[in-house]
């Protein structure tokens, strides 16, 4: 005979569990209704991880001697897995009622079945909840205050289903239930207190996260107002964390961090910042992000600010010993100081890395925010994105044709190519504004892919009106090439296809990069220019004689055309350091077999005497300003084709 297994109805009757009971259970866990509807809401977004918190649940189980034999047979482990899955689906619906209660019996009644003891039971609980835990992070890892809240009502949730599965397991046994429930709780206590450590804790150094430090600064923001007291909020910036990751490795940048946390900690603690008082009124130390530390506390006013950053750097004059390293660390640091900065810790926050990244553009080690300073990062924000919609929507994008001029000749032999945009809202911008934004914000490279489609795209239009004709009338059309261009290896190959599209050659086009630009680093833009150079394009140094190149890398480069900074360009006749430079950057391009250029030619004096100095070649408003390709056609094209017709 088989041995008989109870009921669900008779393990109820045996726990005296009831609808009035259970409904008591429920309160003594202050399970709430509220608490029973945010488990509600979240079921659509946490459906997802069923399979795999069931996978969890009984890949915990059996890794253990003794219940890997019980679950060895499949087809067993299949019908618990879909008992499982029932009840998992309905841990989340909000119907905790007393059918709920029943099906959690027949959960803890199938496991008894084939031998499960209560102690495995528990773990594989804990093991559920905690990957439940991580799932929930992930999905709600921009609204913590949320995921705090549903792992609240789960802990109460899975508790009493723990008691439940528990009490049907062996409701003879009361006291040994009670020990398994104690040992439950603080399994789930201990879980709770790991949750929350990753929650407001940051793993590395110990220190409050970003999540913990605006719950202290809001309770400090009310003492501010209670008080009439001024809170500063200090962010401080780890300049060469990057370079010593990069150069001695992540473990000792690692280490660095914890060293730099543990003087920060005495520092201040030695400065009794964050005393019993301040620690009541939430005085922090936290770490932000990465390089990034942030200090909250009370002080008169912005002079004790500066005094606390100098007693930090004082502090950190000594270098850290890491193994076998010494590293020196630079600072930097944004400061905000509520409420006369904001308001509110997000307000607050926000300011402080405004201020910060102000720091580092005016490279001071210490900014202060301020209204204006604020007023501007929004413009340029503003800015930015109307820039990248532009560059989306081609809406906006003009082009403008400077020509060249052969000072010996007078004729013409090339056009540097400028983009020009208006903006609906904002009218025309100036290249001084858009250009620089876009090399700050990364849309460098989306401008010059879109000036050379353009570029290609006109010059295929006058090859096709005549007005072009290869070997008769040949001009290059210069095109500007930033330094992150050369950084992507794929811009070679990106140029070749779009000017394929185009139906236009390499050999049209030259390609100019910035003495500086090239100095970023060196070797790499070489390699990269003679790639270019190998594909047919020509190349051209701008603004020579404003960067620190060497004559080595000159030699490297095998430019064919030096153009000189119009900066000693403009007082060529009345100034004689300047009129030296010129001269001595068109001997060396000669040298290297180049040859030269000047910018921002303005008068025919200067023209002639750039001419008499052996310069090849001009470009400034002497001959003509940018044009639009209709008057660059109508003014250096059109004659030029008409010469050669007849």
């Amino acid at each position: 005979m088989s041995m008989r297994y109870p009921t669900v109805g008779e393990v109820a009757v045996g726990i005296e569990l009831t609808a009035e009971s259970f409904a008591q259970r429920k309160a003594l866990l202050t399970l709430t209704a509220e608490e029973e509807q945010l488990l509600r809401q979240v079921q659509p977004r946490m459906s997802a991880y069923t399979e795999q918190l069931i996978e969890a649940f009984y890949n915990h189980l059996i890794q253990f001697e003794g219940v890997s034999d019980l679950l060895k047979e499949n087809a067993t482990l299949q019908r618990l897995k879909v008992t499982q899955k029932r009840y998992f689906e309905r841990l989340l619906s909000g119907q905790y009622d007393y059918e709920y209660a029943l099906d959690r019996l027949a959960v803890g009644i199938a496991h008894q079945r084939i031998g499960l003891q209560p102690q495995w039971y528990t773990g594989a609980f804990g093991s559920f909840v905690q990957h439940f835990s991580l799932g929930l992070q992930h999905e709600f890892r921009y609204a913590p205050e949320v995921s705090s809240q549903v792992l609240t009502a789960l802990n109460k949730l899975v508790l009493l289903d723990v008691t439940l599965a528990l009490d049907a397991y062996s409701h003879a046994a009361h006291n040994a239930i009670m020990r398994a429930r104690d040992d439950a709780q603080n399994r789930f206590d201990e879980q709770a207190k790991h949750i929350e450590k990753l929650a407001f804790y940051d793993t590395l150094t110990g220190l409050p996260n970003r999540n913990l430090l605006g719950e202290l600064v809001e309770q400090q923001l009310t003492v501010t107002r209670r008080e009439q007291r001024t809170l500063a909020l200090i962010y401080m910036d780890i300049i060469n964390l990057k370079e010593v990751n990069e150069t001695l490795g992540h473990e000792v940048g690692d280490a660095l961090l914890k060293a730099v946390s543990l003087r920060l900690k005495q520092t201040i603690r030695e400065m009794d910042l964050l005393g019993r008082q301040e620690q009541a009124a939430g005085g922090a130390l936290a770490r932000i992000t990465g390089d990034e530390f942030a200090l909250a506390c009370f002080v008169p006013d912005g002079d004790a600010v500066l005094s606390l950053v100098s007693r930090i750097n004082k502090a950190f004059a000594e270098p850290f010993r890491i193994e076998s390293a010494e590293v020196t660390v630079r600072k930097r640091y944004g400061v905000v100081l509520a409420p006369h900065d904001g308001d509110s810790y997000e307000i607050l926050l926000r300011h402080a890395d405004i201020a910060l990244h102000q720091a580092k553009a005016r490279a001071d080690q210490v900014c202060f925010y301020d209204a204006l300073l604020g007023l501007k990062i929004r413009e340029r924000a503003y800015l930015a994105r109307r820039l990248e919609a532009a560059l989306v929507q081609g809406k906006g994008l003009e082009l403008r044709f400077q020509p060249q001029i052969c000072l010996a000749t007078g004729q013409l032999c090339g056009a540097e190519v400028l983009l020009r945009w208006f903006d609906a809202e904002l009218g025309w911008v100036s290249p001084n504004q858009f250009i620089p934004l876009a090399e700050e914000r990364g849309l460098i490279d989306k401008i010059t892919r879109k000036v050379l489609i353009m570029a290609g795209h006109q010059r295929r239009v006058w090859q096709e009106q005549g007005l072009l004709v290869p070997g008769r009338i040949q001009i290059k059309l210069a095109v500007n090439v930033s330094a992150r261009d050369l950084d992507d290896s794929r811009f070679a190959n990106d140029l070749l296809l779009l000017l394929a599209e185009e139906g236009v050659s390499p050999s049209d086009f030259e390609l100019e990069l910035t003495e500086t630009g090239l100095m970023r680093d060196p070797e790499d833009a070489i390699n990269m220019l003679h790639h270019l150079k190998e594909k047919g394009f020509a190349l051209a140094i701008d603004d020579f004689g404003t960067g620190h190149s060497s004559l080595n890398y000159l030699k490297d480069i095998d430019a064919d055309l030096l153009k000189i900074d119009m900066s000693f360009v403009r007082n060529l006749d009345r100034d004689a350091a300047n009129r030296a430079i010129v001269q001595t950057i068109i001997a060396t391009a000669h040298i290297f077999g180049m040859k030269t250029l000047a910018e921002g030619i303005e008068n025919e004096a200067i023209a002639d005497e750039l001419k008499r100095m052996g310069c090849d070649f001009g470009q400034g408003y002497c001959f003509a300003r940018p044009l639009t390709a209709k008057e660059f056609e109508q003014r250096w094209l059109s004659g030029q084709a008409a010469d050669v017709m007849a």
